[in-house]
């Protein structure tokens, strides 16, 4: 059948260097199913790919996208039939903005009943980001504190919400904070400030010195700024650099009040982690979607023939929540 894919020769500016682009996909072969796109997400970590700037690559020509869910229309051979009909997430690889692809079906992972598409479809890189962050680096009780810079992100809302389910309050620090504060508070955000008025001083006061956990998606001066608002033993951890400058940790933050600065990587962690863990994670994404813990603004959909307007819009910063991909169908 014919497939229309977002394929790039080179890296570059996505929208550039991206175009929708017709293949052949064979019928599904033994142990493998065919799936289509119905819905996929445009993330800051799929125009690092494209951009050729992302922690891991893929060799060219690239098919794009890493997120999404899918339809299975056809199986082959010695796969249970009941797969058909049934969505699943998309496979990261090689690539998830296709119309069609075959799958080894051993690998597909079924998105419960009910579930909202556009939720679905951006449930597999930003909230196991925040979920595993919360859960890992801080023993978080309710009543702690939590602060974010880039509070205006899909990761910066699911983040939000999650704290808010667990009594944690939260301090997020984002650009032109005036234009998000109403909608951050409504999700759950205890204090919204802007990162040009950001006083560590003030903070560190108003949270009475309880910061005991920080997530760093801009990096440079933000994140030195919210060093100086920890409580002592607290952990930042980083998972971007937006502005690209250098992370600067004060020294006697450091030795006098024993802060420590940590990383992580979503990739990493499931290449590091059983199948059966990665899916339990995925599993407690599902049923905050489905208590409605988990929500998230989509900006705009397009089309997959129309990848280079969504990639132009996903690059814009007055976009107000995610951009997606619908299969075209």
């Amino acid at each position: 059948m014919k497939s229309i894919s977002a394929i790039h020769h080179s890296y570059g500016t996505p929208s550039e260097v991206v175009n929708p682009e017709i293949i052949d996909v064979a019928d599904a072969q033994k142990g493998q199913a065919i799936v289509k796109l119905l819905r996929a997400a445009i993330n800051p970590s799929d125009l690092g790919m494209i951009g050729g700037s992302y922690g891991r690559l893929r060799p060219l020509p690239a098919t794009a996208g890493r997120e999404g869910v899918g339809e299975v229309v056809s199986v082959g051979e010695g796969v249970d039939s009941s797969w058909v009909g049934k969505i699943v997430k998309l496979p990261p690889e090689p690539g998830a903005w296709t119309q069609y692809q075959a799958c080894d079906a051993s690998e597909l992972i079924e998105i419960p009943a009910g579930l909202p598409l556009d939720m679905c479809a951006m449930a597999f890189i930003n909230p196991p980001t925040a979920l595993c962050i919360l859960d890992t680096f801080e023993d978080l009780k309710e009543g702690d504190w939590f602060i974010q810079n880039g509070a205006g992100s899909a990761l910066g809302y699911f983040a939000i919400q999650m704290c808010k389910a667990r009594g944690i309050k939260t301090v997020n620090m984002l650009r032109n904070a005036d234009s998000k504060r109403d909608e951050l508070m409504a999700i759950g955000a205890d204090i919204v400030v802007d990162e040009a008025e950001f006083d560590a001083k003030q903070i560190k006061a108003q949270t009475e010195g309880k910061l005991r956990l920080g997530l760093n998606q801009i990096g440079g001066a933000s994140v030195s700024n919210m060093i100086k608002a920890m409580g002592d033993s607290a952990t930042i951890v980083t998972i971007g650099g937006m502005v690209g400058d250098p992370v600067r940790f004060p020294t006697r933050f450091l030795i006098f009040n024993d802060l420590r600065l940590r990383g992580f990587w979503w990739d990493k962690w499931q290449r590091t982690h059983s199948a059966e863990e990665v899916n339990q994670v995925y599993q407690k994404i599902f049923k905050m979607i489905a208590d409605g813990t988990l929500k998230a603004p989509v900006d705009s959909v397009f089309k997959i023939q129309d990848i280079k307007q969504a990639l132009e819009r996903a690059q814009t910063n007055s976009r107000s929540g995610k951009v997606m991909i619908d299969g075209g169908f």
